[in-house]
């Protein structure tokens, strides 16, 4: 097996001393005919440097990524694309997975800047007092991907917008006795603004009958609540879903009990996943773009990192999907 090679060989090679190479991969300045020849050798021998030797540095240039998880439909596209934007500018993700436990959530921040990452961005379900105190117990930049964090630097859906949107569309269509299947409110940017969204956007079509019924994000639960919803005699012309997911939950439950969409039960989501138009029909939502508010994140906490102004919230925006899930009245 090949040998790997190591930071006297990249010195060796590119003239200089082995400090300088240490300098110009801790992004600290050196000579530019040096950072060529540095450059040049990295490249012969394919060099890849110790990550977690970087983690005694001064400037590790390694970002610290805490997630709840990577069953979401749209964690995989927002993890890719921070990646690969961070690699452009010579930074390295550390991923950490804390499957939905808030307490360890919490504790990541703690240990991620004790590892001397250079800044952390928490992709959030919610938000606690005990986050706001880890936070400024650190001297790391911090940003929220998806829930807003009043007292520093979020990245967020707009999901008054969209709901609003949505709400409108509905209203238009001539639909006027709808039913919410949402998440809790304890979730601010979903449960909350996004249902906001929605009420304001019928509101402004004149529709004002609007029944709420509870499910959370997944999948088994939201066919459940449907089943029930579907079931009465007195069921909802519509049925606006919080997610793509509860909204498959519909379809499902519809099926079963010989209903067809959207001609018995019109359905709406959020997400715009690849999956939701490979339904029957093809589900009316909205897609949010993930992709953006990722690079977004990467981008500002790398400003934050040399002391750049940044807003301290920030919006990314939306793209409506027309399916033929939604009737016209």
């Amino acid at each position: 097996m090949k040998e790997r090679a190591t930071i006297d060989d990249v010195a060796r090679m590119a003239g200089v001393a082995k400090s300088t190479v240490s300098r110009f991969l801790n992004g600290k300045p050196v000579r530019e005919e040096s950072a060529r020849r540095i450059r040049q050798a990295i490249d012969h021998y394919g060099y890849e440097a110790n990550v977690f030797a970087r983690l005694s540095a001064k400037q590790s240039h390694i970002i610290g990524i805490i997630l709840p998880g990577f069953d979401s439909t749209t964690t995989p596209r927002v993890l890719t694309a921070m990646d690969k934007y961070l690699r452009t500018k010579s930074y390295t993700p550390l991923f950490i997975n804390t499957e939905g436990d808030l307490s360890y959530e919490v504790h990541s921040i703690g240990s991620l800047a004790r590892m001397n990452v250079d800044g952390i961005i928490i992709v959030a379900t919610y938000i606690t007092p005990a986050h706001e105190k880890a936070v400024e117990e650190i001297d790391r930049p911090v940003i929220f991907m998806g829930q807003e964090f009043r007292p520093g630097v979020s990245i967020l859906d707009d999901n008054l917008a969209a709901g609003e949107e949505l709400g409108r569309y509905i209203a238009a269509r001539g639909l006027t006795d709808v039913g919410l299947i949402w998440v809790s409110e304890d979730d601010i940017a979903v449960g909350l603004q996004r249902k906001e969204g929605i009420l304001r956007g019928l509101a402004a079509g004149g529709v004002t009958k609007v029944r709420n019924y509870l499910a959370d994000f997944t999948y088994r639960t939201a066919c459940a609540v449907a089943r029930d919803i579907l079931r009465a005699p007195q069921r909802p012309q519509i049925l606006v879903c919080a997610t793509d997911r509860i909204a498959y939950g519909v379809y499902k439950a519809a099926q079963e009990l010989g209903l067809r969409i959207p001609q018995d039960i019109s359905v709406t989501g959020f997400g715009g996943y690849e999956t939701s138009e490979l339904l029957a029909p093809p589900l009316t939502t909205l897609r949010f773009d993930a992709e953006t508010q990722a690079v977004v994140c990467a981008d500002t906490v790398l400003k934050m990192i040399q002391g750049d102004p940044v807003s301290p919230k920030q919006l990314v925006g939306y793209h409506f999907i027309e399916g033929g899930s939604v009737d016209r009245k």
